[in-house]
């Protein structure tokens, strides 16, 4: 059986999102889980492309998206990237910073889910 080892709990969803580069390139994403912690995103081929700037270790980006109330912006870091189909790539991120306000409207989004 699989034991779930994340400390925050991870709920599937599916949102229109948008990553925001370091150079401001916008890319259009489907959001399809969402965490305290972090997110899954899924988007095209041009998710394969994205590199740390020169001399960085990390890829940073913006993930923005609605959540009921309003719209939310997270600076998170790239974690992991994989390919799921030949045109659909897999970006899981980790939220380095955003506001407190953005953080309860994501727990109260995973807890009503939960539920």
């Amino acid at each position: 059986m699989f034991q779930e080892r994340r400390i925050s709990p991870r709920v599937h969803c599916s949102l229109p999102a948008e990553i925001e580069t370091s150079a401001g390139e916008m890319i259009d994403v489907n959001l399809v889980n969402i965490s305290r912690s972090g997110f899954h995103v899924e988007g095209g081929e041009v998710l394969a492309g994205l590199q740390p700037p020169q001399g960085l270790g990390a890829t940073e980006v913006w993930l923005h998206f609605g959540l009921g109330q309003g719209p939310l912006h997270c600076h998170c870091r790239i974690v992991y990237k994989r390919r799921n189909s030949h045109d659909s790539i897999g970006l899981g991120l980790h939220i380095v910073s955003t506001d407190p306000d953005s953080l309860t409207l994501i727990d109260r989004f995973v807890l009503d889910r939960l539920s």
